[in-house]
């Protein structure tokens, strides 16, 4: 009992949950179908179920539909292994930080986490809850522990030379014998002190006159030393031991039982009967004779995936329970007394069968593909979800109960939902172009509310905020524009498209004019061009296009925003691939503002406005894996930013309630709820410092470093510069130096923007106090000087690759990474930014340190002469450069440095 004493001990942890974070996980809907359902109800006053959702497992009491949230893992957990008792369970993923938690379900705490173990594809816990057993999904390689020791190392670990094992158990008789299976092969173990025995039995197909195989999942019988393996085609394989082997690891084929005509999915046990879970929905119970005792077969919800069964409840069942108990379908008709127990289905429907009244409850009933659309309701507490199986459900998020649902069926992949401004109308895209507009509340289609228009997969919906246009966005990067009649009819009509971007678009959003009710229609493209449609001068198939404005020069915008109203002016705010946001002019779409965004492991994907009363304004992000929360007024300081994991195989969508208090995400096939606290992200922007202390931390060294100090350097180095390096009148020493050196600062720091970014650098300080003052400013000092190198220096610098590629991208394919100098020269002169060739010949010349026939220091600094500019080309260039001569050479690079 030292090990059941030591469990205890473990248990002993507080039950006070850690919220203190600025996003909380509050709910999920969804779950991982694949893994399936474990049963852990102690008791009939309590009813549990565990699943996994995404990389969370879920302890779901549908009595009082609450749920406990188990966090920890990276990955999308794979199995799900629970004890005899149901109080310990053992959860393992399969991804690079992999791993198996063993977690205490009275507490929901975990107790132990067994790292590094290669990927779990199939995961066991003995019944008396003493050993957890694995098989890695990266090796095959069988794995076992006695997690209640100190010790880090498993008890053994073998690479197993079979296909890989899907699926392991324990004997629960005997925690000392394991079986697992392949769709081809089954295997034993056996494990004492001493040594680990794996046998692995013969399949005579010849002696049977039939193939042996198709395993799905495998079981020992109680009160024998048999194994029962289930098959694809129906039949069972019963295996026994081998003669008098040295133990219960030598197992051969005793039998083949046909069972049923369906495929076998599922094998377990209850007490001393066999469970048996098919494709065809069915659940079956046969005892040690395998002679049918009972059968469930009025699921309708889909194949079988998994079969778990309460704990006994110790208290019996009362009387009038007992007449309800339901008898064999045999001849004697005896009571059939199990436990209640709990089915998931291949389509993503959970099942739950009270053993004293027979009558199934569906549980759960969720999407069983991918979830790309979801929207909130502008009013109610609704939240509409839909998948590419084609299921629309409509969700109270506040009670988490179901309110209506649709079915579209197979073929009509749901990729994008939106809700009018006053909720009477949702709109529905599908993948094959079509638009639905259907009632909120019945989920019915309104009269004339299809649309077929477009003919690929309809990526965004966006209604105006008079509830009176909808416009859509699709794969073959074409905006859609829908009017709704100004009469009573309320019918709706077809305006008109237009392909005005010629890469995928990225955002669609609608505005309101300035001094006006009058809506505004933008789209935001890969092609970095934002465009704006007149449409009220749009007519029947005539989609205006109003203006269109290239706004990135070199990065891809990927998603957009209207800046909440806390300036003067007023701002789109547009977040780039190189994880920059950008504010630019709603009015004039000029570019006013840079700044740092997150980094955290990927860009920005989605933006969405929070807003709180006394003028609390935060923006809400997602990236490719993440959900984060920023407050505002963006300035570039990364300690008014937080992220955390929302969806480790990718986040695909995220929406805001109409309050701001919840946000939701999707991503596979879950839906997460958050509770939004902003008061936690303010705290841990305090600890972060005031003033230029964040910023200080963005330079290489901080404060004290030499990136900082030769920022000091050069910054009053400009000013002598400014003041004439020859003069011999007396200096003045200043806290400001002339805007028009910021640019050379900049490269003397090494950062070396593009014309376009000296010119937004410098229009940012130039008109950063006009609207509220009138006047223009033409100075810097050291902490703006600061703040713009941190917020518009690239994140990550220049990678040297990017210089080849670039470079062989430029000799093209048949350039064998050469290039002709004067091709090189003509494009570096007519592509991109216009540079004259005297320009490109007096950089070239500093680069390469020819100053010609120039003697003293000035007359190296001075620009080429235009007639001398050509004849300075040809004689510091070769007649054609590679890769390695333009790096090394004319850069300057080291050779280590570029290997």
């Amino acid at each position: 009992l030292l090990y059941t004493i030591k469990f205890e001990k473990m248990a002993e942890v507080s039950d006070d949950k850690n919220d203190a974070f600025a996003l909380n996980i509050s709910w999920c809907f969804g779950f991982n179908k694949e893994v399936g359902i474990v049963n852990i109800s102690p008791n009939d006053s309590k009813k549990v179920i565990l699943y996994a959702a995404g990389h969370t497992g879920i302890i779901y009491d549908f009595l009082n539909n609450t749920q406990t949230l188990l966090q920890g893992h990276t990955s999308n957990i794979t199995c799900i292994a629970a004890s005899g008792n149901k109080r310990w369970v053992a959860i393992g993923d399969n991804g690079p930080d992999n791993m198996i938690s063993i977690w205490d379900t009275t507490s929901g705490t975990p107790v132990r986490n067994i790292f590094d173990v290669g990927g779990v594809m199939s995961l066991a816990i003995s019944n008396d809850a003493r050993y957890v057993a694995a098989i890695s999904s990266s090796n095959n390689e069988f794995m076992i522990w006695d997690w209640t020791t100190e010790s880090e190392a498993p008890l053994y670990r073998k690479e197993l030379d079979a296909n890989l094992q899907t699926f392991l158990a324990f004997n629960p008789e005997n925690s000392s014998e394991l079986v697992s299976n392949s769709l081809h092969e089954v295997i034993f173990y056996h494990f004492d002190s001493n040594k680990l025995t794996v046998h692995i039995p013969d399949l005579p197909e010849k002696d049977f006159n039939q193939p042996i195989g198709n395993f799905s999942q495998t079981a020992f019988k109680a009160g024998s030393t048999e194994a029962i393996a289930g098959s694809k085609n129906g039949s069972v394989t019963v295996f026994d031991k081998d003669g008098a082997p040295e133990n219960g690891a030598f197992k051969r084929v005793l039998k083949l039982v046909k069972l049923i005509d369906d495929p076998i999915t599922v094998v377990s046990n209850f007490d001393d009967l066999v469970v048996v879970g098919s494709k065809d929905g069915s659940v079956r119970f046969y005892d040690s004779q395998l002679r049918i005792k009972n059968w469930y077969g009025t699921f309708d919800a889909g194949s079988v995936e998994s079969v778990s069964f309460a704990c006994k409840d110790k208290n019996g069942a009362g009387d009038q329970e007992a007449k309800a108990i339901p008898n064999e379908s045999t001849l004697t008709a005896q009571p059939f007394l199990i436990t209640d127990f709990t089915i998931s289905t291949e389509d993503s429907i959970v099942c739950h069968v009270p053993a004293k009244t027979n009558k199934i409850q569906k549980l759960l009933h969720e999407h069983n593909d991918a979830i790309k659309a979801i929207d909130t309701h502008p009013i109610s507490n609704n939240i509409a979800i839909g998948s590419y199986c084609g299921l629309l459900k409509i969700w109270d998020y506040m009670s988490k109960t179901e309110v209506t649902m649709r079915a579209f069926g197979l073929g009509n992949e749901i990729t994008a939902l939106s809700f009018d401004k006053i909720g009477e109308y949702l709109a529905v895209g599908f993948y094959d172009g079509t638009i639905l507009i259907v009632d909120s509340i019945t989920l019915e289609t309104v009269p004339g509310g299809e649309f077929s228009h477009a003919k690929a997969l309809i990526t965004q919906l966006a209604f105006s905020h008079d509830g009176v246009f909808l416009a859509a966005t699709d794969l073959d990067d074409t905006t859609t524009l829908i009017k709704k009649s100004n009469d009573s009819s309320n019918e709706w009509s077809y305006i008109g498209r237009n392909r005005a971007h010629y890469k995928s678009i990225v955002n669609i959003i609608f505005g309101v004019a300035l001094d006006s009710n009058v809506p505004r229609l933008l789209t935001l493209g890969m092609d970095r061009n934002l465009v704006e449609y007149d449409i009220l001068n749009s007519t029947e198939d005539n989609l205006v296009v109003m203006s269109t404005d290239k706004i990135e020069q070199s990065a891809t915008p990927v998603s957009c925003a209207w800046y909440p109203p806390i300036n003067k002016e007023h701002f789109l705010l547009v977040a780039n691939s190189e994880y920059k946001y950008k504010l630019l002019n709603a009015t004039t779409k000029r570019c006013r503002k840079t700044l740092l965004g997150p980094t955290h492991g990927s860009h920005i994907q989605r933006i969405v406005n929070l807003a709180y009363p006394e003028d609390k304004h935060y923006i809400a992000f997602l990236t490719e894996d993440k959900i984060g929360m920023t407050a505002l007024p963006l300035d570039g300081n990364p300690h008014n930013t937080t992220a955390l994991l929302a969806h480790c195989d990718g986040a695909s969508n995220m929406v805001v309630c109409p309050q701001s208090r919840f946000l939701f995400t999707v991503g596979g096939k879950v839906c997460r709820m958050w509770e939004v606290n902003p008061e936690v992200l303010h705290a841990t922007a305090a600890l972060g410092g005031s003033g230029l202390e964040p910023f200080y931390q963005l330079l290489e060294g901080g404060k004290d470093g030499h990136l900082a100090k030769e920022m000091e350097e050069h910054f009053y180095y400009s000013q002598m510069r400014h003041q004439s390096v020859a003069t011999t009148e007396h200096r003045k020493v200043d806290k400001f130096v002339p805007l028009e050196e910021v640019p050379n600062i900049m490269r003397a720091l090494g950062f070396y923007p593009t014309e376009l970014q000296v010119q937004d650098m410098i229009n940012e300080v130039k008109f950063s106090q006009y609207v509220d003052t009138g006047k223009t400013v033409s100075e810097v000092d050291l902490e703006t000087l600061i703040k713009l190198y941190c917020n518009h220096r690239p994140v990550f610098g220049l990678p040297l690759y990017k210089v080849y590629d670039a470079f062989n991208t430029l000799a093209g394919a048949d350039g064998e990474g050469r290039i002709d100098r004067g091709l090189l020269l003509s494009l570096l002169q007519n592509r991109g930014e216009h540079i004259s060739e005297p320009e490109l010949a007096e950089f070239l010349a500093s680069l390469l340190e020819f100053h010609g026939t120039a003697t003293n220091k000035e007359d190296k600094m001075s620009t080429v002469p235009a007639s001398e500019a050509t004849a300075t080309l040809e004689t510091i260039l070769p007649e054609t450069i590679d890769a390695d001569m333009f790096t090394g050479h004319v850069l300057g690079f080291q050779p280590a440095l570029i290997e």
